[in-house]
């Protein structure tokens, strides 16, 4: 697959020289191994020029259709809003780790986002949907996974991350998105974030934790938002 220019360049070399190597030999037999200079040359040069052409041409349409492909794909597994990615990715992952990966999982809701809604707008509330995904995006690491799951609902995987560490990343994540205002259209919106913390040591009981992660998040909203909880 042509993917850079630099592969590109290869490509078009390649068949370059194949077309060289092909009609040089072509000559030799035609002309009957005894060929004037002239006469190979012009049996090479025009070939090659029309090879190195039509390479060039179909290298860099192959590495549109790739770029093409790519930004499909990429629609196809991320939400539209958030860029974070879908629900169907996010179990994707979960279903291929590791069966002895000891995994956290965090469920994560944007307090009072109706509020936001019916009091400025849906526009202003999917600027504010848009920087609290940012922000979380933002603490985790290269191996971690946010995903959409609802409305105003994320779901993070943290893989290879025990109960202390997921407390750890929460509490950053619900800092973060609750320290700094969030600048909108029509104002500064002070926004927060209840986390929910669910756990497993063996990714075949990722069900578990994903209904432990739901459950912290339920006594996170019950006991008055802006909080982080972690399943009994």
């Amino acid at each position: 697959m042509i993917r850079t220019r630099v592969q590109l360049a290869i490509f078009t070399l390649g068949w370059t020289v194949l077309a060289v190597l092909l009609c040089g030999a072509l000559a030799f037999i035609v002309l009957d191994l005894t060929p004037s200079p002239r006469s190979l040359g012009l049996a090479l040069a025009v070939p090659c020029v029309v090879v190195l052409l039509l390479a060039l041409l179909s290298g860099r349409t192959i590495m549109k259709l790739h770029h093409v492909s790519q930004k499909l794909q990429h629609a196809v597994d991320h939400d539209a809003l958030t860029s974070t990615v879908t629900r169907q990715i996010f179990f994707q992952h979960l279903q291929n780790l590791a069966p002895e990966a000891a995994t956290s999982i965090l469920m994560v809701d944007i307090d009072q986002f109706k509020t936001i809604n019916d009091n400025h707008g849906h526009f202003v509330g999917d600027i504010v949907l848009r920087e609290v995904a940012h922000r979380l995006v933002n603490n985790t690491r290269q191996n971690d996974l946010v995903a959409r799951f609802g409305s105003e609902e994320f779901i993070i995987l943290l893989p290879d991350t025990n109960r202390a560490e997921a407390a750890i990343v929460a509490e950053r994540m619900r800092a973060t998105v609750c320290r700094t205002p969030i600048r909108t259209s029509v104002s500064k919106i002070s926004a927060t974030v209840s986390i929910g913390i669910g756990h497993t040591t063996n990714s075949s009981n990722a069900q578990t934790a994903l209904q432990e992660a739901d459950d912290a998040l339920y006594s996170a909203k019950s006991a008055g938002c802006n909080l982080v909880k972690t399943a009994a």
